[in-house]
């Protein structure tokens, strides 16, 4: 699934990663096996720190204006993830409910509203 013209910052290694983990996220949807569907949560989370790592690892770099707010939602988000795959370890449901009607509208948020300044800002910067 190609990632959204809308959320697309044609910043290259971002608009990559955002299409990687909507492709984890789309295959959570429509997985229908309880084991399957916690591989992948896992996986997202993981994909989801390496995400976060590099964009964090350019900020330090580029000295980018509002990193903190940037890595207080990285830490929001995360935290986030890990609780429900916690929860969704003794409840499947309480898992697949945050990824059918929650994840996609916080993922989507992240790009317009945080990482889209990031990628102005690299733009201009790098």
């Amino acid at each position: 699934m190609p990632i959204q013209n809308e959320l697309k910052l044609n910043v290259a290694f971002m608009d990559e990663l955002h299409h990687e983990f909507e492709e984890i996220l789309d295959e959570m949807k429509n997985c229908k096996d309880n084991p399957k569907f916690m591989q992948l949560f896992f996986k997202m989370i993981e994909h989801t720190k390496n995400h976060f790592k590099t964009e964090e690892e350019l900020m330090t770099k580029y000295d980018f204006y509002d990193k903190q707010e940037h890595l207080n939602e990285h830490e929001s988000l995360l935290s986030e993830m890990i609780y429900f795959y916690e929860k969704a370890q003794k409840i499947p449901l309480f898992g697949k409910s945050y990824i059918n009607e929650y994840a996609y509208d916080k993922f989507r948020r992240h790009i317009l509203n945080i990482d889209s300044q990031l990628a102005m800002f690299l733009k201009e910067n790098q």
